[in-house]
């Protein structure tokens, strides 16, 4: 390298000290014009140049089911005790919302108007003097559907990269780069087995179809729920306000699940003949039949009677449900229609696929590797309703886990006590499955209410050491388990015991014994008090080798919309959340917000081996794929280019640091 290049090199230091953000290398704090020849240097030539979201949502708040639903919010006693419906619980949170709406604009905008004029933090130019409350914003988009959630994200997302990151006053960083590129990692969510009955393959929502009708799975005519109780008749659903259970609370002993030896009794609901039929003959407590795998021989299957109700849901609810193949196949879409601005993850339930057949594992594999596949990696949420290990319930983890860690695959989980946990979480604590081991139960529950048994067993990180230590055989061969590349979403987040979980995922990573360990701080950082608690461990808490550790292993996430239910007067949308995390990132370590945001996910994502591989899988499915079509133009070649052009792009960005060999 000649003398000439090396002052350009120390010219272009001097004026931005973009190299000081350098995740590959030291702080460079000023490079020498008179190097020897024959001396290795190295030079610092990165320039982050790619945004990448790990972590963010789109799916329509209607994917959750109304019992869901019903658990949320200030007001979930009384929505639950009277089961409210969704259109009741739509109208109510709208008529809040609207209220505070008023209120804030009477009371705090005024306030936030004078504070912004003597603030340097930059205006979201989307949003103004009468713009909606956090709880009606939240509430409205939950109301779309998951395709317009989507075009809703991306006018967003053009809007705080068009102008903000690429705003030379507000974000010096990207002003040098010749290209910027922003990438949202988007999570499916399979909500449909979030409760207890789904260890036995029974959905929450269970789909019903005319019989002689041509059947589209993201269209059922009605679906059917089990409800458990005493029940005096199986309850049908025909209006949209609400229904009270005739009896007591549920109980989930022992004798609610018994093991079938006589197949015959097994009776498939998947007509509404079928649900007549069955309600006509079945007792009046109900009864339906599920399915559970022998933990010795996960390929074993046994039928087991369940005691409960079979309610049909309301017409009303059937049409505003969308169910999770409507879910995907909207979200196959927005991927497909807006190319490598979503990354997917796939939502693996192992409840959903645990009866699919042997090779139901290595066909799941096929989504997130190999040719036309479309998605990233797995997406998993323990939280509703099954144990990270949960080996004798659900054998088929085992294989999948083993799976996943020989091919590198990454695996994103949520991992704070709030969010979407199942409805019956408080329940687990009692329930006992056809296999458990009641020893071993017994001392899981042992010192622990029910909510703290949930929390420990279910969702903590320490739940997750169970199979991060593991050893499984796959394919005749030994596999282990501490390889396996694993996300614990939210790092704990700031709701008790989120500071302790914190600690936990932060003694993982620096154990050493997990490699592909990592976190991200999506949602979490919408809380000013787990903002400042994060701060704590860079700039004091932690020694200097576990802030180089832990700086390694965190991405940067929004989770959108679901920041929105952060503060009812401080609204987090995602204008708010990016810049407020950079800013604040800056505010004591320049170098975390590129580790976050490129360096860190490009490794636990693998985007430099990846993404042509979705790139092709988008472009093959816009160009043959009979569906798309019928949503989707073909592509023009000009189109199919600039695809590949950004694929490349994204491909090299992450080239770090060169050695450059000085000779004579």
């Amino acid at each position: 390298m000649s003398i000439e290049k090396i002052e350009m090199t120390e010219t272009r230091i001097t004026k931005k000290q973009v190299e000081q953000n350098d995740p590959k290398g030291a702080v460079l704090k000023f490079v020498k014009p008179d190097m020897l020849c024959g001396e290795i240097h190295q030079i610092s030539v990165w320039q982050p140049t790619v945004i990448i979201d790990s972590h963010m949502h789109i799916q329509s708040g209607r994917c959750a089911t109304v019992q869901f639903v019903r658990n949320q919010g200030l007001l979930s006693p009384v929505q639950s005790g009277f089961k409210f419906s969704r259109g009741m619980i739509e109208g109510s949170g709208e008529l809040a919302g609207a209220l505070l709406t008023l209120l804030e604009w009477m009371t705090i905008t005024p306030v936030k108007q004078v504070a912004s004029v003597f603030s340097e933090a930059p205006d979201d130019p989307q949003e103004g003097y009468y713009t909606k409350n956090a709880v009606l914003d939240l509430v409205s988009m939950q109301a779309n559907s998951t395709d317009v959630i989507a075009g809703l994200f991306i006018d967003k997302r053009i809007s705080v990269v068009e102008n903000y990151f690429k705003h030379a006053n507000y974000c010096p960083l990207y002003e040098n780069a010749p290209y910027l590129f922003f990438s949202s990692v988007v999570m499916t969510m399979d909500m449909e087995y979030s409760h207890i009955d789904g260890y036995f393959g029974v959905r929450i929502y269970n789909p019903l179809f005319e019989v002689d009708k041509i059947i589209d799975p993201t269209k059922p005519d009605r679906y059917w729920t089990p409800v458990h109780g005493k029940w005096v008749e199986t309850l049908v659903l025909d209006n949209d306000i609400f229904f009270s259970p005739l009896g007591g609370p549920k109980q989930r002993k022992s004798s609610i699940y018994k093991k079938l030896d006589d197949s015959s009794e097994a009776v498939i609901i998947d007509s509404i003949d079928d649900f007549n039929a069955h309600k006509k003959n079945s007792l009046k407590t109900g009864t339906i039949i599920g399915n559970c795998c022998d933990p010795e021989n996960s390929k074993s299957k046994y039928y087991v009677r369940i005691e409960a109700a079979t309610v049909l849901m309301s017409a009303s609810e059937t049409n505003k449900y969308e169910n999770w193949e409507k879910q995907l196949k909207s979200t196959e879409e927005a991927v497909i229609k807006y190319p490598l601005k979503f990354l997917p993850m796939f939502h693996y339930d192992p409840r959903r696929w645990q009866f699919k057949g042997k090779n139901v594992n290595a066909d799941l594999i096929t989504k997130v590797m190999g040719d036309n596949a479309l998605y990233l990696g797995f997406k998993m949420y323990t939280a509703q309703g099954y144990r990270p290990w949960d080996v004798r319930r659900l054998p088929t983890l085992k294989e999948f886990y083993g799976r996943c860690c020989k091919n590198g695959i990454p695996i994103m989980n949520h991992c704070t006590p709030g969010g979407a946990k199942s409805h019956e979480a408080d329940e687990f604590y009692a329930f006992e499955h056809p296999f458990d081991d009641k020893q071993e139960e017994e001392a899981l529950r042992k010192g622990r209410d029910a909510k703290e048994y949930f929390e420990e067993h279910f969702v903590s990180p320490n739940a997750w050491k169970k199979v991060l230590d593991a050893n499984v055989e796959l394919d005749g061969e030994p596999q282990k388990l501490n390889t396996l590349r694993l996300c614990l979403a939210h790092f704990g987040g700031p709701v008790e015991p989120g500071p302790e979980w914190s600690q936990q995922i932060i003694d993982m990573i620096t154990s050493n014994n997990y490699p592909n360990l990592y976190t991200d701080i999506s949602s979490s950082f919408a809380s000013d008090k787990f903002r400042d608690y994060f701060k704590n461990l860079f700039t004091g808490e932690l020694s200097e080798e576990h802030k180089k550790k832990l700086r390694s292993r965190v991405l940067f996430g929004t989770d959108w919309y679901m920041t929105y239910a952060y503060g009812m007067f401080n609204k987090k949308n995602l204008w708010a959340y990016c810049t407020e995390t950079k800013t604040f990132l800056d505010s004591f370590d320049t170098s975390l917000w590129p580790y976050f945001t490129q360096y860190n996910p490009y490794r636990f994502y693998r985007l430099e081996t990846e993404v042509f591989r979705i790139a092709e899988s988008i472009i093959n499915k816009r160009q043959t794929d009979k569906g798309v079509r019928k949503v989707l133009k073909k592509l023009e070649p000009k189109e199919i280019k600039k695809i590949y052009q950004e694929a490349a792009w994204i491909k090299v960005a992450n080239k770090g640091h060169e050695n450059y060999e000085e000779t004579s």
